[in-house]
């Protein structure tokens, strides 16, 4: 425990994840360490993509929108709209209003997926308004993301927001450089 919490302080510290709130006493929840970390070296990468996929009741995916991440901006393209929106890459955190991203993380299993060794977690997942139950997959050792999968408690708001059919989106990242790089946009 004690390692858990000089990792993160130390952690946050250097990355400046955690905003300050005033008067409030807000936490990380300790059995999501190894999520945070993860979560935290994924955030922390320079040019990296993602690709978000509506995760449909019958197990396949449809390709919703598109992520791409450079040094200090990030780029994010609904498919259901012409253009990409550029954003600030600084703006991610570990909490936020309501207390932690991540809570009751639950190591399912290890396995391995292309030559890698692989952690599966399932955690609640918070990000102001949006809750959902998550399923979240990281290298395990270089600590970053493969995908996660987020199934909404909320179904009518995911699909609404993000154009789900079923209320579940798959992220799987990507972490070639040269797919961090800004669209082309004519």
């Amino acid at each position: 425990m004690l390692k858990f919490v000089i990792l993160s302080a130390v952690l946050m510290a250097t990355i400046g994840a955690v905003p300050a709130f005033a008067g409030a006493e807000l936490k990380e929840d300790p059995s999501c360490a190894e999520v945070n970390y993860s979560y935290a070296a994924t955030r922390s990468s320079w040019f990296y993509s993602a690709k978000l996929y509506d995760a449909r009741s019958d197990g396949s995916l449809k390709q919703i929108a598109e992520m791409r991440f450079g040094k200090e901006t990030s780029y994010f393209h609904d498919l259901r709209k012409p253009k990409w929106t550029r954003g600030n890459r600084k703006n991610w955190t570990l909490m936020d209003v309501d207390g932690p991203k991540f809570r009751l993380c639950v190591l399912v299993g290890e396995g391995t997926e292309e030559g890698k060794k692989v952690k599966h977690y399932t955690a609640t997942w918070h990000q102001d308004p949006y809750d959902a139950y998550a399923d979240i997959w990281f290298w395990s050792e270089g600590k970053r993301v493969v995908r996660v999968k987020r199934h909404f408690m909320d179904e009518s708001q995911a699909n609404l927001r993000f154009g789900t059919t079923a209320g579940t989106v798959m992220e799987i990242f990507d972490y070639n450089p040269m797919t961090g790089g800004a669209p082309y946009e004519p």
